[in-house]
């Protein structure tokens, strides 16, 4: 938990910076989004698992590999792709790409709600493209996550009995490193 906390906090001081450093420097390329996230898991999260019969064999009920949540995104974009491709569009001679709005950069999130109600869970970094879809921004982009994930534990084993020194089943959770995509629109 207290490594989620620090990389929260990392995550909202670099969107500060980079606030700072780009109305310091004129760039006015950047913008806040809100955004559904699709994490993937290295292991399996396991949601939910219980005990049946007299031997209490342990019964995992509810898993992900994935899991979309609802993301505040703060994207910047530092590069027109393709920029210099003249197309003969009339009175205008924009480039192909510059005339659909295409820019890369990088984008930064927190995670607002998932699953299970919490808040400010997870964070991301990544590099994204943006495009304008009827006159709205749309950012796509592939990064790093640091999330909460949660395994049986403490030898606890799917498939097989409940060690006898427990009563219940007991839960493993723990923070890591993995990927996600994510998907944007801009406010």
């Amino acid at each position: 938990m207290k490594a989620i906390n620090v990389c929260i906090v990392s995550v909202v001081g670099f969107c500060v910076s980079v606030c700072a450093f780009a109305q310091d420097s004129g760039i006015k390329d950047w913008g806040f989004g809100f955004g559904i996230g699709v994490e993937q898991y290295k292991d399996k999260y396991i949601e939910q698992a219980g005990m049946y019969g007299p031997q209490k064999i342990v019964v995992v009920e509810r898993e992900y590999r994935t899991l979309p949540s609802a993301w505040l995104t703060m994207r910047w974009n530092i590069w027109t792709l393709g920029g210099g491709i003249p197309v003969d569009n009339g009175k205008n001679s924009k480039s192909k790409v510059d005339a659909l709005g295409v820019r890369a950069g990088l984008y930064a999130g927190v995670k607002v709600l998932d699953s299970n109600s919490q808040i400010f869970s997870a964070v991301s970094l990544g590099p994204q493209v943006s495009f304008m879809v009827s006159g709205r921004e749309v950012v796509v982009g592939l990064g790093w996550v640091a999330h909460k994930t949660r395994i049986l534990g403490y030898g606890i084993k799917e498939g097989e009995p409940l060690p006898s020194w427990f009563t219940d089943i007991k839960y493993k959770e723990a923070t890591e490193n993995s990927y996600m995509g994510m998907f944007s629109v801009a406010f």
